[in-house]
């Protein structure tokens, strides 16, 4: 009997480790407008929001032989039909970068599953390589 306890304790903190570290649904894409100029756009599904006034960061890291010029990395979009404190879709944000290398963009951005009814603070490590 304490065997069968042992492995259903074991089993229970398994199972909720896996469904813990489910992947986050929020990426971000960067898309080349003209030689130095990017738009940084927030991608997401659609049953889902981002949250209008949450203090959410985005940084950008850039490695040797990269520079970032300027970056407006505000939030700004339309507002969601369903939830009015959110965002349904983010406006790109511009970016500015000098010559080539590789770009770590560290973000926290806080956003809802209309679908699951949950608002979490979803972290974000993402790695372009700028040509």
């Amino acid at each position: 009997m304490k065997r069968f306890y042992f492995f259903a304790l074991i089993s229970i903190f398994l199972i909720s480790g896996v469904s813990a570290q489910e992947e986050n649904p929020i990426k971000f894409k960067l898309e080349k407008s003209s030689p130095n100029t990017y738009q940084l756009r927030l991608i997401h599904p659609d049953n889902f929001g981002v949250q209008k006034d949450a203090p959410h960061r985005i940084l950008m890291n850039p490695g040797p032989g990269l520079k970032v010029v300027s970056a407006d990395l505000k939030l700004k979009g339309k507002t969601s039909t369903r939830k009015k404190e959110y965002f349904e879709t983010v406006d790109p944000m511009q970016v500015k970068l000098e010559g080539k290398g590789d770009l770590e963009i560290h973000a926290k951005i806080f956003y809802c599953d209309y679908n699951r009814n949950i608002c979490i603070p979803g972290k974000i490590l993402q790695k372009e390589v700028i040509q």
